[in-house]
């Protein structure tokens, strides 16, 4: 059975025991991400964690390598929005390893000036590759435009001005302000005694000291609008983005299915459409992203560009369709996948403490999986149509990447 327990100093810790594992997926999460940054620090969640790894008071970059590999262990991290996670995955009686070297990257990282200056051409090449994929820039400039103003609008990578511009003082700068022990979790899962985790974690993380309030983060508001890289590519990327819901929201699961049922598999109705019976692309989705406090909806597809005007047309369409009359068959069809998807991710420890570092930053507990499948048993047609008429009922984004006239999509959804 789960266990949560809350140390003195504020960091939570959650242990997840898995009947008959042998091995444990541990990580450490905090709720500080890219929406964290100040405008001099765009960049500096996703390289402080790069640097993390890069060596502390007691190991060098290459110890922490070799002291998991060692045991036969994975070492990674990985940067959001809105927290950024630490783990590590191993057998059951190399816990305290793993859980000493995390506490360890997080609590005495050295800043190395020399090794900064190294991971920084790493991270500008990392961007560089971003830029080379049509598929990553679309969705740079969609939540560009839809978030306008707000930080959720602007890179997780950073720019190679910005990232270059980090140094050791700004890197402890952000850590002091954003890593405070009452916005970390840490979090095992499959062979693990709950109880003797938490007495591990006591010792590595209990005397990490109370600090003061971070910064506020303002609510965005979904601004809309429209963006083109209009490069030479064989085929044209477009993403579109609607209205959608925070994670808080009571239609949050409502929008999931919505968006299943729109686009989320291969009998969804922009796969059926636009690529078995039209034929006009081969990769086209559906997706609804919620945020802490706020959401959008919204739909991808990659065609030679003549096509992209009568696969926007399409995609209103189905919105303006699933407004009326969506069907029994497929909100059951949709709510299945959904089930199945959270029972698998069940199955996996990595995937359960991930989710419960989430949920714990949203709402202040786990949810069971029994209060979700409840959730997703009550979603009605009556809320379907109510999401897709949210999605059409205010501004839009819109991002394309290739050649191509954005004009005509735009056209279809000011229409």
């Amino acid at each position: 059975m789960s266990a949560l327990t809350t140390l003195a100093n504020g960091v939570r810790i959650y242990a997840d025991p898995m009947a008959s594992l042998e091995t444990v997926a541990l990580g450490v999460w905090t709720h500080a991400g890219s929406v964290d940054e100040r405008p001099e620090e765009h960049g500096i969640a996703h390289l402080l964690e790069h640097m993390a790894f890069k060596g502390t008071g007691r190991r060098s970059a290459r110890q922490i390598a070799e002291e998991i590999e060692s045991v036969g262990g994975f070492i990674n991290a990985a940067t959001s929005q809105q927290r950024t996670g630490y783990y590590v995955r191993l057998l059951k009686d190399d816990i305290e390893l793993g859980l000493d070297i995390l506490a360890d990257i997080l609590q005495n990282p050295v800043f190395n000036g020399e090794e900064l200056a190294k991971e920084q051409d790493v991270i500008v090449q990392e961007i560089g590759e971003a830029a080379d994929l049509p598929d990553d820039v679309v969705f740079e400039l969609l939540q560009a435009a839809s978030w306008e103003g707000h930080t959720l609008a602007r890179s997780i990578l950073g720019t190679p001005e910005t990232v270059r511009a980090q140094t050791p003082d700004s890197l402890r700068g952000f850590m002091r302000r954003c890593y405070r022990p009452d916005e970390i979790i840490v979090a095992a899962a499959g062979a693990v005694d709950a109880d003797g985790f938490a007495a591990m974690v006591e010792r590595q993380f209990g005397a990490v000291a109370k600090c003061g309030a971070g910064d506020p983060k303002p609510a965005p508001n979904f601004k809309g609008g429209v963006r083109h890289d209009a490069r030479d590519i064989e085929q044209t990327h477009l993403a579109l983005a609607f209205p959608g819901v925070s994670a808080r929201h009571e239609d949050f699961f409502a929008t999931r299915i919505f968006a299943d049922i729109l686009g989320g598999g291969m009998s969804s109705r922009l796969f059926q459409i636009i690529r078995e019976e039209r034929g006009l692309a081969y990769s086209v989705y559906a997706f609804a992203d919620g945020y802490e406090q706020c959401g959008l909806t919204g739909a991808f597809v990659a065609a030679d560009d003549v096509q992209m005007a009568q696969a926007a047309q399409l995609i209103r369409a189905e919105i303006e369709d699933l407004a009326e009359n969506p069907t029994q068959e497929e909100l059951d069809r949709a709510r299945a996948m959904l089930r199945a998807s959270l029972m698998m991710s069940l199955e996996n420890p990595s995937s359960r403490i991930d989710a419960a570092a989430g949920q714990l930053f949203t709402f202040g507990r786990t949810l069971a999986p029994e209060e979700v499948l409840t959730r997703l048993a009550a979603v009605s047609l009556g809320d379907v149509k109510r999401c897709a008429e949210r999605a059409l009922s205010g501004p839009f984004s819109a991002a394309m990447v290739g050649p191509g006239e954005i004009a005509d999509v735009e056209q279809t959804f000011r229409g």
